[in-house]
């Protein structure tokens, strides 16, 4: 039921005292200081008391003295907010501030103290304050205190009393009405309670299932992470074990290689000393056979030349086994020894820029084959010393070989620059170099077939590639055309008839002395040009596309020096093979050569008009 007081409890009436609001009301019209006014009971809430804390009591005592001078315009200490955060101190319970016996936010008791009256008489002993004796405003709080407290007793009787003497219908019906609020109420909490209990329960059981499901992860993840670890482990063991296994293979084949390697050097070597021993014994047999072959093929040759009485056939045999014999008993011998090799490429390296370096001056002319000479006499034995004379030959083979090369190549450009070659030959021959005549005589033919006037026909079982290597073809693999092939043999008879014509009485490669003459083989003297006029128009050579060109290109170089020496005889040759030979066409030329053919008409037509013969540039040496 309401009494006035609506949250007013039994213990709050006998022990509490009123409420703060109560309390705060009443300090109101104390500091109002109208007791006479009517007390009029409003909603009152008592709370327990609580217990000023240190930074309240410090405030009390330092603002007494404030209070007690200006009591109407300071306010009620229960509108301070501090009051409602005071906090719980053991110190004030052990000595508590404040006016003694009073209750609520403005009084305390001792622990252990109940009832209102329990502090009067207590406030002016000493051993009961803390600090002095009581003064104005102690005195006057207590006693409003007391006239509060005594008017709202009143009130609270009064109202009791009232309460008390209401119908008793209206008061069961109000208590019936409180109990079914308090069933509504009780239900409510309950409901509620048990609300909250399930929350719980469930927040709870999902709680405990999501420890277990981490723990369970936890396990899981350590399980993994170990069951990783083992895998890890086991495929290091793994691994190490095959690294170990294929280690140990590699360590086996490269010992089981190490040792093949052992055995087929041994076995190398074995065939090696072997191999050597059978090349040395080949090497001597087929020397010694190569000897015996070079002797027996110059015999034969000397006797063909000596029956038949210098035949062209004899003449090719006879250079083609000077040249076999060059190749089977120099150059082998040469490449086999060091000292030879070394000699014979020191000589190699100063003679070919030597033949480049060649033209028509006179002082050119004589300081090459000053050259030449001292060159070549390094290499040649002294005389009277049986010693090995194969570095001498090699290195006239080399001279020869240069030779033809540059007819090869600048004479077939420009027929004068044979002139200063034949002037080079004769000037050595003269020198002493008698041997390089047939050196190079032998490479001419080699190379050029047609100085010797006779065609060689191809031998029972030599192949065709042989056969045109011996006319001298060059190799299928170079593509000469026979225009180039007849361009290339004209400049090698140009050469040849260069050295024929070349008189040893003449600067710069002579004057020599009569005795000297002979040094100047008869294969490089004036006869053989004639004699080489002779055969050349002989079958089977007259018809050969080549033989025009060739024939006019030995005239063109020594015309002139064949005209001095035979004089009339050879203007009766020129004058049929003019009439006869060119333009009645009896000589016989190959269709295919017209163009030579009108080449060497032209020549002998003006040679016919003028009765000499034009000069080629390079004839004339330069001072």
């Amino acid at each position: 039921m309401k009494f006035g007081f609506e949250e007013f409890s039994s213990d709050s009436d006998s022990d509490q005292g009123p409420s703060t609001s109560a309390l705060q009301r009443r300090g109101h019209s104390s500091s109002s200081k109208t007791p006479s006014t009517p007390f009029t009971p409003k909603q009152v809430h008592v709370r327990t008391p609580l217990q000023p804390s240190n930074a309240r009591r410090a405030k009390l005592f330092s603002t007494s003295a404030a209070r007690r001078g200006a009591q109407d315009s300071s306010d009620d200490d229960s509108s301070d907010p501090e009051f409602s955060e005071e906090e719980e101190d053991s110190e004030e319970e052990e000595w508590p501030v404040g006016p003694v016996g009073s209750i609520g936010m403005r009084g305390w008791r001792r622990p252990g103290e109940t009832g209102l009256g329990k502090g009067k008489g207590k406030a002016n002993d000493p051993s009961q304050r803390v600090y002095g004796g009581p003064d104005d405003f102690d005195l006057w709080d207590q006693q409003q205190r007391a006239q509060s407290w005594a008017a709202a007793n009143k009130s609270f009787k009064m109202s009791l009393s009232r309460s008390m003497s209401t119908s008793p219908t209206s008061s069961q019906l109000v208590q019936r009405q409180d109990a079914s609020s308090l069933h509504t109420l009780l239900e409510t909490l309950t409901i509620a309670h048990s609300k909250s209990q399930a929350l719980l329960r469930n927040s709870f059981e999902q709680r405990n299932k999501a420890l277990w499901d981490s723990i369970e992860a936890s396990i899981l993840a350590a399980e993994k992470e170990e069951e990783g670890k083992r895998r890890v482990l086991e495929e290091q063991r793994r691994r190490g074990e095959e690294a170990e296994r294929k280690a140990k293979e590699m360590r086996e084949a490269e010992e089981r290689k190490k040792e093949e390697e052992r055995k087929a050097v041994e076995k190398k070597k074995a065939d090696e000393e072997k191999r050597v021993l059978e090349e040395k014994k080949q090497v001597e047999l087929a020397k010694a056979k190569r000897e015996q072959e070079a002797k027996e093929a110059l015999e034969r040759a000397k006797r063909m030349s000596e029956a038949d009485g210098g035949s062209p056939q004899a003449d090719w045999e006879k250079w083609t086994m000077k040249m076999t014999e060059i190749k089977t008993l120099v150059l082998p011998v040469v490449s086999q020894n060091p000292a030879y090799r070394k000699a014979c490429f020191a000589a190699k390296r100063a003679i070919t820029p030597k033949i480049g370096q060649l033209t028509a001056s006179a002082s050119a002319i004589s300081r090459i084959i000053q050259q030449l000479h001292e060159i070549l006499t390094s290499l040649r034995p002294p005389a009277g010393q049986e010693t090995s004379t194969q570095p001498y030959t090699w290195a006239l083979n080399h001279l020869s070989k240069a030779l033809v090369k540059q007819a090869e190549t600048e004479v077939t450009a420009k027929l004068g620059t044979a002139y200063p070659l034949g002037r080079i030959v004769i000037g050595l021959l003269g020198l002493g170099h008698t041997e390089l005549g047939d050196v190079l005589m032998a490479r001419l033919v080699k190379k050029c077939f047609w100085i010797t006037g006779w065609w060689p026909p191809k031998q029972p079982g030599q192949s065709d590639e042989a056969h045109q290597k011996a006319l001298g073809h060059a190799p299928p693999s170079a593509g000469e055309t026979l225009v180039q092939y007849s361009q290339r043999m004209s400049g090698l008879v140009a050469l040849y008839a260069a050295i024929v014509q070349t008189s040893p009485l003449e600067r710069p490669q002579g004057p020599l002395a009569p005795n000297i003459l002979a040094n100047v083989p008869p294969h490089f003297r004036p006869s053989a040009g004639w004699k080489w006029l002779v055969l050349i128009l002989r079958p089977p050579l007259v018809g050969l596309e080549p033989t025009p060109l060739l024939l006019c290109s030995f005239l063109e170089i020594s015309g002139e020096a064949m005209l001095a020496v035979y004089g009339k005889q050879m203007g009766k040759f020129l004058e049929v093979l003019l009439r006869e030979g060119v333009r009645e066409g009896k000589a016989g030329f190959s269709e295919k050569s017209k163009s030579s053919t009108v080449r060497l008409m032209l020549w002998l037509e003006e040679w016919e008009k003028t009765g000499r013969v034009e000069k080629i540039m390079g004839k004339e040496v330069d001072p």
